[in-house]
This record gives C-alpha cells, structure tokens and sequence, in this order.
C-alpha cells in the first residue's frame, strides 16, 4: 500500500467519524433526516462531510 493513499484514507476516515458525530448529535433533523444525511456522508465522502458542514448543520424549516 502507498503511503500518499494510506494516509489519505486515514483522514478520510476521521472526517467521516467527526462528521457522523456531528450528525448524531444534530438537534435540528428527526431520525430519518439524520440516516440520510450519514448516508450522503458515506456515499460521496469527503464531499458529503463538506455538503453536511455547509447544508446540513442549519435549522430546518416547519
């Protein structure tokens, strides 16, 4: 294994631990709001920890 790609999945990994914390955590979506959005996480990786960091941390409108 290389070490460029090892690491980078190390940190990925890390994000994606903090980020289904956050989720967890997240007062401002039900059980279903939170599965989706570990899911989103999950399925696009980074991307879905940045999406989650800028979309998901907001308050839900009624």
């Amino acid at each position: 294994m290389e070490p460029i790609s090892f690491s980078f999945g190390i940190v990925g990994l890390v994000i994606f631990i903090i980020t289904v914390v956050s989720i967890a955590k997240s007062n401002n979506h039900g059980v279903l709001g939170k599965f989706v959005w570990i899911l989103v996480a999950f399925f696009l990786s980074i991307f879905g920890s940045i999406l989650w960091l800028i979309f998901g941390r907001g308050k839900v409108r009624n």
